[in-house]
Formats: structure tokens, C-alpha cells, sequence
């Protein structure tokens, strides 16, 4: 499974200030990651030769006080990545300073294996582009296919370099696959059976011929039945991306629609005896053993060489395209924020009679109703919530719109776009109010909106509201799943020391919140 790792910048001031060296190289990547010689510091200091190998560089950056600073860096020739490595780069949004790196399969191969032999804590990473250094962060853990930059402090620096590398990457990326290339089959539980006795049809099951490098050392070709119907295929994923522990599979996470599929089939596979087949453009992969009740990521195994996995994670990651600028104008228009009743709760009840019959009940004070899916356990409950007419954000106190991969849009707020709603705040003699966010004249979520004041010797001198600079509206089934896993996670802390055997016994605790893969490596068909 793919982890994210930080590369936490050392503090500038620990290290010597030298302008000495100005040597480049005079080719190199437009972007590369390169070592930093562990005897950086103590080469420069003592003046030393040029270690074979290795370039002078200088680095310049601002210390923790805003001051600019220099130091001769000794970075190795051979990169450890460049840009051809980079799957994708993005801003993370409450961090605009910071890039979130993704590189292809070999890429975070040859990222784990240089800094798993590094001495974490104290040896360096520097990042180069257009010849210059950007960042270089001590390695505080082994990285892998993600991890994040920080230290780009220069006007839109992040941003900048996100673009160019995406471009990069964009221009070399070829997706000779689609989503519903690869589905899973079930295998039928007595196949080898039927294949012996010579059966050439099977109710509900199809013959398949086993491709040549699946088949035995007699030479003879070999058979499998599988069901007529695929349980789920791969336009059913909501990301997916390389496996690092086992090469040559797939860490797989479903949504929730395919997850349902995926459980209700597995019911009645035997674990330990029982096969699903991992079948790619009507080839089959592999067969691996059935080991339990599934979770909502799963390990493919057996789909091949590195390119072949990135193309695949690429077809199914990219059914999510950026939104396009009319698609933001879009969401810009048709988002807002608005107060809820201090009563909401009583008026719905009130009223809940009319209210289930379909009916918009509006208050002489303007407050209005309008219905609301709360996500609940163990299933969305439909509620109502009263809403004022006037909004406390609008499309003018929006500057960005993006969109996640789990199909999250994010609208990024100006910086006084708060002012409305801390004037409401004031006026509210409670101090705080529940706020709705609206779009698309759905209500998408609901959420409190605290006030904070500070006083010394009984002056105000701090007067604000609880800070958010973004508002998120996500798909109803992952905001579910996020509700049920967050809830499993809640009772499992709280009651699994005292009774362990409940969480081992219910089905209703067997998945949620566990990102376990259940399919194993495949083993064959001759046996576990």
C-alpha cells in the first residue's frame, strides 16, 4: 500500500554559509531529484576536492527569520528520478507551498531502494530544476511512490512546477487500456471437476482456455469455467495504483456500489477453497484463492510488468478528469452557504407530517425548508433543515475550484470572504449557528460555525470565526463511506479492549474502516 511521507526541511540555520561554488553541469533534466553527499557540510568547510561523481552546486534559500542564505551542496551526477519518473503533481489544497508527488512504478522502486539505504534523519534530498536548487530536506523516512516537497517558497513556485511536470508527464502517458478491461470472475468451485469428465457447458458457467504460460508442463491445454458475467470490472474503481510490496499486482479501492457486488459474491465463496479470476482484456491473469470477506481495497495480483501496471492505473484514475473552466464556472454558481434555524430541529418535527408529503414549508421570517440526506448509521436517514433565503458565501467569495480524485470538489474561499458570516456571528445572540452548504439547490452537508473572542481586562482585542478557507462538496456515497468508517473507527477504540470477541464475531465490523487487502498472491491453480 502506498504510504505518504514528508520531507520535513532541517532548520537553515544549522548549516554554513558558503557562496563559493557556482559549478553546473551543463546538462540535465529540466527536473531530478539528486543525493546530497553525507560529508556535505564538513567537504565544504574543509575546502576539499570535488568528490568523484558529484557537482557543486549553491543553494540558496531564506532561513526561519525570512533572511536569505547560501551553501555549497555536493549532489551526485546520477539522478535518483527525474521528471520522465513523475506520474503526477498536485497542490495540496490548504498548503499551497507544498507539492504532492506521485511517480510511475519504476520510479517509486528506485525512490524506495535509494532512500531505504540512506541514514534517515541526517542524509538529503535535493531537488533540481532548470539547474538550480529548490529544496533540500533531510529524509526523515523511506519513500516510496508518493511523498511530498516543501521548502518551495517563492511566488506560485509550487504551483509552477506542478504544471510543468504534469505537462511532462501528460506527453509521455499512453493508456492503451480502458477501466473494463479488467474485471474479476468467479471461478466455478468444482471446475477442475467438470473439466476431467469432459463437460463442455455448465449453467450459469462458460469455458475459458487458460493462456499458454498459465498452462501445465504436459503440454496439453487446460480449461476453467467462469461465471457468464463478470461480479465487478474496473470502471467500478475509484483509484488505483501500483502495490510496492508485491510486484507485479494492483492495490484496487472500489466504490461503494461495487463494494456491495463484491461482498454479496464473496458470501458464498468458501475461504481457502475457492478462486476469483483476475481476467485482463479476456486473458486470464491469474486465480487467486478466496481468503475472506472482502474490504473495500483489493490486491489484483498477477497483471504483469511495471508499464502494463501504470497504463492500467492510468485508465482507471483518469475516468476523473480536472474540471474544465466552464465546469467551475459552473460550480461557482450554483454553491452557497446559508445560516440553519436555531430550531431547525423542533420546526422539523413540527411540520414533519407536510414535510413528508412533499410539501416546502416557508417561515414569515424567510426561513424555508429544504430536505437533507444526512449520512447516518447504518444508512442515510432523509431529514429536513431550515435555511434563510441570503447566503453568507456566494459565487464572489470563491477564488479556486478543484475536483479530488474520490470525485470531491473543493472551492478554495478569498480570504475576506468570512466577513459576512462573522457579521451574522455578531448578530447572533447565541454566538454560533449551523451553517448548510447548498449546491445545485441540494443541500450537501451541515456543519457549525463557532465564534471566538478574546479579551484582556475585559477588551476585546480578538473577535472571529471558527477559520476554514475551503468549502468541500463530496459524492453522497463517499461522504457515507467516510460517516460509517469514521463510526467504526470510534466504537472499535472504545469497546474493542474490553470485548475483542464482538468485533470478531459481527459482520457489521468486518470491513468498515479496514483497508486490508483480501485477495492474496496467486498460487496456482493445483492447489493454496
Amino acid at each position: 500500500m502506498s504510504q505518504l511521507f514528508y520531507l520535513l526541511l532541517f532548520p537553515a540555520f544549522c548549516f554554513p554559509l558558503s557562496a563559493r561554488a557556482k559549478a553546473v553541469p551543463p546538462s540535465v533534466p529540466a527536473v531530478s531529484v539528486r543525493m546530497v553527499h553525507p560529508d556535505s557540510q564538513e567537504l565544504d568547510r574543509e575546502r576539499s576536492p570535488v568528490p568523484e561523481g558529484y557537482t557543486p552546486y549553491t543553494y540558496e534559500f531564506r532561513d526561519r527569520h525570512g533572511k536569505m542564505q547560501r551553501e555549497r551542496l555536493f549532489l551526485k551526477n546520477t539522478p535518483i528520478i527525474t521528471e520522465s519518473e513523475v506520474e503526477q503533481a498536485r497542490i495540496e489544497p490548504e498548503r499551497r507551498e507544498c507539492l504532492h508527488i506521485t511517480l510511475n512504478t519504476q520510479g517509486g522502486k528506485t525512490m524506495k531502494a535509494a532512500t531505504s539505504a540512506m541514514n534517515l534523519g541526517r542524509d538529503r534530498l535535493a531537488l533540481v530544476v532548470q539547474g538550480k536548487i529548490k529544496s533540500a530536506p533531510v529524509v526523515q523516512a523511506v519513500i516510496s511512490r508518493t511523498f511530498e516537497i516543501s521548502g518551495l517558497d517563492g511566488k506560485n513556485e509550487a504551483s509552477g512546477l506542478a504544471e510543468l511536470l504534469n505537462r511532462r508527464a501528460s506527453t509521455e502517458k499512453n493508456t492503451p487500456f480502458i477501466p473494463q478491461d479488467l474485471a474479476l470472475y468467479a471461478v466455478h468451485p468444482e471446475s477442475r471437476r467438470l473439466v476431467e469428465e469432459g463437460a463442455l457447458r455448465v449453467p450459469g458457467f462458460r469455458l475459458w482456455k487458460l493462456p499458454a504460460h498459465r498452462q501445465g508442463k504436459t503440454g496439453e491445454v487446460e480449461y476453467l469455467f467462469l461465471g457468464n458475467s463478470p461480479i465487478i470490472s474496473g470502471d467500478c474503481a475509484r483509484h488505483a495504483e501500483p502495490d510496492m510490496e508485491h510486484p507485479g499486482s494492483l492495490d484496487i479501492t472500489w466504490n461503494e456500489e461495487a463494494f456491495r457486488k463484491l461482498e454479496r459474491a464473496s458470501a458464498g465463496l468458501r475461504p481457502g477453497k475457492d478462486r476469483i479470476a483476475v481476467v485482463l482484456r479476456g486473458t486470464i491473469l491469474s486465480t487467486p484463492l478466496f481468503q475472506g470477506m472482502p474490504s473495500r481495497t483489493t490486491l489484483i495480483p498477477g497483471l504483469g510488468d511495471d508499464s502494463r501496471l501504470d497504463a492500467l492505473c492510468r485508465a482507471i484514475n483518469n475516468t476523473r478528469l480536472p474540471l474544465t473552466e466552464q465546469q467551475k464556472r459552473h460550480v461557482r454558481e450554483n454553491v452557497a452557504l446559508f445560516p440553519i434555524h436555531p430550531r431547525s430541529r423542533e420546526l422539523e418535527q413540527h411540520f414533519l407530517p407536510e414535510l413528508l408529503q412533499g410539501k416546502s414549508i416557508r417561515l414569515k421570517s424567510g426561513f424555508h425548508s429544504i430536505p437533507y440526506t444526512c449520512p447516518d448509521f447504518p444508512n442515510p436517514v432523509r431529514t429536513y433543515v431550515f435555511i434563510r433565503p441570503e447566503s453568507l458565501i456566494g459565487p464572489e467569495d470563491i477564488q479556486e475550484v478543484e475536483r479530488d480524485q474520490d470525485g470531491t470538489i473543493s472551492c478554495q474561499l478569498l480570504p475576506g470572504a468570512w466577513e459576512k458570516a462573522l457579521a451574522f456571528m455578531k448578530a447572533n445572540p447565541a454566538g454560533q449557528v449551523e451553517a448548510a452548504v447548498v449546491f445545485r439547490g441540494n443541500m450537501r452537508l451541515r456543519f457549525e460555525i463557532k465564534r471566538f473572542s478574546l479579551q484582556l481586562w475585559g477588551m476585546p482585542v480578538l473577535d472571529s470565526i471558527q477559520p476554514n478557507s475551503f468549502i468541500y462538496l463530496p459524492e453522497p456515497e463517499e461522504e457515507q463511506r467516510m460517516y460509517r468508517e469514521s463510526f467504526h473507527l470510534a466504537i472499535y477504540g472504545f469497546l474493542e479492549p474490553v470485548c475483542p470477541w464482538f468485533f470478531k464475531s459481527s459482520p457489521v465490523f468486518r470491513a468498515w474502516g479496514s483497508r486490508r487487502p483480501f485477495l492474496m498472491i496467486d498460487s496456482s491453480l493445483k492447489g493454496p
